[in-house]
């Protein structure tokens, strides 16, 4: 069964997390040569310590592509509804995209190696994207996401993984993931729906200004110095959903278009888009300006 996965991560922005931890992997059940690669990502974010760590060639360099939906600070920094509130605030947001397979890249500084490790990230958040998004309420964040890997040692692809973190509540709904999806331990599935619990640090609130719809180069767990080899995923187009307080929905209008970009890997990674303000497209090429 082909590995194409159709996953829906839904971020509802509520509520707040009492202990601190990882971010913690969903349940999957895969068909390639590894069900559970020896691989973790380090999923850092912008305005923590191990973030920070990642070191850049440059200024102009990003770990990150994709677009980010920013809303209008409400008067006085609120963060819940109240009369002086100037801006509707997040209730959700929602990607729906097909995991693409990883390989290894055919170009660029990184490519043709089959004793290296490819890997890359595509994940959905709230605040997540910016140290300054949630730096005036608690520093909360809430992102959701999967994670691919090759590995030629392994025999090339492995089996992906998927992640969240953060004060609120996800829900993933999977279809044919790694091959199959298993939900709580049971029968292998085609389509499921599983709500992650919260996880994060203890009076941790989310600002709900930002959205995010990401694909990002992140380090291996316990290499924190550089991000891992980028992988050819080819593209990968998220359906993006997002919800507002006061019961309306908008479109990715005026969100800010990103792009990895690492000299070490050839400079510029991917070349993303806003499509007709409700996709957000990101296709991988190596060393275009």
């Amino acid at each position: 069964m082909k590995a194409t996965t159709l996953l829906t991560l839904l971020a509802t922005v509520t509520g707040t997390t009492t202990a601190a931890r990882l971010p913690q992997r969903a349940t999957t059940r895969g068909n390639t040569q590894q069900q559970h690669p020896p691989y973790r990502l380090l999923h850092t974010l912008p305005n923590t310590t191990p973030g920070n760590a990642r070191l850049l060639a440059t200024s102009d360099e990003s770990t990150q592509g994709g677009a980010i939906l920013t809303l209008p600070p409400s008067s006085g920094g609120n963060t819940t509804t109240s009369p002086n509130t100037t801006t509707p605030l997040l209730t959700s947001i929602s990607g729906t995209f097909r995991v693409p397979p990883a390989r290894m890249p055919t170009s660029g500084p990184t490519a043709n190696n089959p004793a290296t490790l490819y890997a890359a990230s595509f994940w959905i958040g709230v605040d997540s994207a910016s140290a300054s998004a949630s730096a005036d309420c608690g520093g909360g964040s809430l992102r959701a996401g999967v994670d691919i890997f090759w590995d030629g040692t392994l025999g090339g692809a492995q089996t992906p993984v998927a992640w969240f973190q953060g004060p609120g509540q996800v829900v993933v709904v999977g279809e044919n993931f790694g091959g199959n999806v298993t939900c709580d331990g049971g029968a292998p599935a085609q389509r499921v729906r599983k709500v992650l619990p919260a996880v994060g640090g203890k009076g941790q609130k989310l600002c709900r200004r930002e959205a995010a719809w990401v694909v990002e180069d992140f380090p291996l767990e316990g290499r924190p110095e550089f991000p891992v080899a980028l992988a050819d995923f080819g593209g990968v187009t998220f359906g993006a959903g997002v919800k507002l307080e006061d019961g309306s929905e908008r479109d990715l209008a005026g969100a800010e278009v990103r792009d990895v970009r690492l000299a070490p890997q050839g400079g510029r990674l991917t070349s993303c888009e806003v499509v007709d303000g409700k996709k957000v497209k990101c296709a991988r090429v190596v060393g275009e300006n």
